[in-house]
């Protein structure tokens, strides 16, 4: 459950959490600029949590300097065309790698960040068709993600799923975003 520690354990925050990551998997293309705010957002957010963490006296608290660096990197991600093309870009990399390099530990997650820089890289190379496809990878990986994290305050049983990390979570996310990104294609084409 580590990877849902962007949005806590409180259930609200992950409804919606869970909204957002809908509309970005159905709509990914027509709320682009809004999508690659909020990731912006959260790897801003992430990235400061991560920094604060070895730094051993800060004179702010750690929330507000997580909130201030996720406001930066979300307005920079959506004032900037080629910086937001960018951040979704190496956001849904890192989210298919790290879940296909997990079991390598801390040199797949190395591997994971190199190739999402450089895939951030060669997405700003690229246009519409790619928006589409990184939008639905981006909600096809964080809707099961999200999901098992509401599991977690029902109050019954669900030993019987498997952990997030497992071969069949992995599966559903790569199907999810091939229904997602097969989605876009289809509405991106009936407005043409």
């Amino acid at each position: 459950m580590d990877k849902l520690s962007l949005v806590g354990t409180n259930p609200i925050l992950l409804i919606l959490a869970m909204i957002i990551a809908v509309f970005l998997w159905m709509e990914g293309y027509k709320l682009y600029k809004l999508a690659v705010f909020f990731l912006g957002f959260i790897t801003g957010f992430t990235l400061a949590g991560m920094i604060t963490n070895y730094i051993p006296t800060i004179p702010f608290p750690v929330l507000i300097i997580q909130i201030a660096a996720g406001l930066l990197l979300g307005a920079s991600a959506f004032l900037i065309w080629k910086f937001g093309l960018f951040i979704a870009a190496a956001c849904a990399a890192f989210m298919v790698l790290s879940n296909l390099l997990s079991s390598l530990g801390t040199i797949g997650m190395i591997i994971a960040f190199a190739a999402a820089v450089v895939g951030g890289f060669v997405a700003t190379k690229a246009d519409e068709p790619v928006i589409m496809v990184l939008t639905g990878i981006v909600g096809g990986f964080a809707i099961p993600s999200i999901f098992i994290g509401l599991l977690t305050f029902i109050p019954f049983n669900i030993g019987f799923l498997p952990p997030e990390n497992s071969f069949i979570w992995l599966i559903v996310k790569l199907v999810l975003s091939a229904i997602g990104i097969g989605i876009q294609f289809a509405k991106n084409k009936e407005e043409d």
